[in-house]
């Protein structure tokens, strides 16, 4: 399942809509030099977004984190 297969079978219309504004409105913020900052709360563990925080951080996508949750030092 790709991710547009799964944000049309989990999400409404509008959300969806949402999404998909806040995708194009990140890669033009991106792909014009911008910076990107991510704040996340809970447990980031037990949700694996290690995995996909360092991708992103590889792929100079993620520039600054602020969390109140752990991220393990084994994905970076």
């Amino acid at each position: 399942m790709t991710v547009k297969d799964f944000i049309r079978h989990n999400y409404g219309t509008s959300t969806r809509q949402s999404l998909w504004m806040l995708r194009r409105l990140t890669s033009k913020h991106l792909a014009s030099g911008g910076k990107m900052f991510m704040t996340l709360a809970g447990a980031m563990s037990t949700a694996e977004l290690g995995l996909s925080l360092a991708e992103m951080i590889r792929q100079d996508k993620v520039h600054a984190i602020c969390t109140t949750g752990r991220i393990s030092r084994r994905y970076f």
